[in-house]
Parts: C-alpha cells; structure tokens; sequence
C-alpha cells in the first residue's frame, strides 16, 4: 500500500517556477508529490507543507516577511531562498517558517526538507559566513540597509534605539572604508550579498 502524496503549496512564485518544480520533485522522488499554487488563507487547510521565498512580493523588509509568513500560519512553512545569509535565516525562522533551504538546493534535498517539516520537524542549514570584519548585529543592519529600510524601520526591526543604529552604520562604514549607504550595499554586494 503507497502512502498519500505529499501536498506542497507553493506560495508567490512565478508560472516558470510553478510549471517546473512538479516534474523535478517527481524524478527526485519515488513516493508521489502533489504541487500546487496556493493563495496564503487557504494554504494551511490543502497542504502538508507551504514552500515560500522569505521575501515576499511586496519587496519590504523583516516586518512585511513575518506577516507573509504569518498569513499561511499554522501550515508548515518552509521557506527557500537564493541567500541563506545568517540575517535572513534568522529573520525567517523568527517570523515562522519551520525550516529554510536554498534554492539551488538539489531536488531530492529540497523534498528531503519538505518532508522533514511536513512531518513537524525542522531544518536549520549551515548559513553562510557573516561580511568579514563586521559583527552580527553590523551585518544584520548593514541587510537591512540593502533592504532599502530607514534607520527608524531598522531600529524597530531590531528593537534598538535610532541611536543604537546610527552607531552600528557609523561602525560599518569605518569598518568597510565607505561613507554612505549606497556605498556601504555595494561594498555588501562585493562581498556575496544579494538582495
């Protein structure tokens, strides 16, 4: 006796990725797999799993990815992403994702994850090193700079002070040899940022 399919909704991807994900899982798998598109009110009721990018369609930051997130909650959610830098993997799983995988991520490791989230586990991946020469929290502001955050939107996400984050930028461009934002997110780029 065959066990049911796994039932995957993925979420705010485009017709190319929806189209050619199905047929990939199904040769990386030998049980079945049921992708589907899912809008975010219906997905916890119609699949094991929502597979989403953290950063949704709007393009915000931290605050607009937990309430993406949150609108599929209590689905499973695993989230995968181009970048699995330590600022974005920790802003995911904080916001409710019970996983995070790359998206270059081979298939059969990608339904792998799903699985393991789908039956209530979790996956946490290695993350990338932090930019070098920059503490966490630096890094951690120095993406939300790339994010196109004000430094009010950033001392929220953070639950800092304006102040608090005025120093942190003041220490990234002493640290990067920049002296503006622009400059400082090129200098991020450089270094194996993407947004």
């Amino acid at each position: 006796m065959s066990s049911p399919p796994l039932r995957i909704g993925l979420l705010g991807e485009p017709e190319l990725v929806v189209r050619g994900l199905g047929p990939l899982l199904a040769t990386a798998d030998e049980g079945a797999v049921d992708l589907r598109v899912v809008p975010a009110a219906t997905a916890q009721h119609e699949v094991d799993v929502v597979l989403l990018d953290p950063q949704p369609p709007d393009g915000r930051g931290p605050a607009s990815r937990t309430a993406w997130i949150a609108g599929v909650a209590p689905a499973r959610v695993l989230a995968w992403t181009w970048r699995l830098h330590p600022a974005v993997v920790r802003g995911t799983l904080a916001a409710g994702a019970h996983g995070i995988v790359a998206k270059t991520a081979p298939a059969t490791e990608l339904l792998r994850a799903m699985r393991t989230v789908a039956g209530g586990g979790s996956v946490v991946p290695p993350t990338e090193p932090m930019f070098p020469g920059l503490s966490d929290r630096q890094s951690e502001v120095l993406v939300l700079i790339g994010q196109g955050l004000s430094n009010d939107e950033i001392a929220a996400t953070l639950r800092v002070s304006v102040n608090s984050v005025k120093t942190y930028i003041r220490e990234i461009y002493s640290r990067t040899g920049t002296s503006r934002r622009t400059q400082a997110v090129a200098w991020a780029h450089r270094h194996g940022w993407s947004h």
